[in-house]
């Protein structure tokens, strides 16, 4: 999903919390979730979750 964004092609193979749950069990098990590449999982939904910027392709913050 971030990749297409970025337009680059790149596999699913994390199942990723919409919602960060943070320990509570009813988001993490019910919550909504999403497709993300292992490196952006890691990378810029966390940076993000941390309260960092996310920056669009034309590299101005979203």
């Amino acid at each position: 999903m971030r990749c297409l964004e970025d337009e680059v092609v790149e596999p699913a193979t994390v199942a990723d919390h919409v919602i960060p749950h943070r320990g509570d069990a009813d988001l993490f098990w019910y919550g909504e979730l999403q497709s993300l590449c292992a490196s952006c999982h890691s990378g810029a939904k966390q940076h993000e979750e941390r309260g960092g910027l996310r920056f669009g392709p034309d590299g101005w913050p979203l």
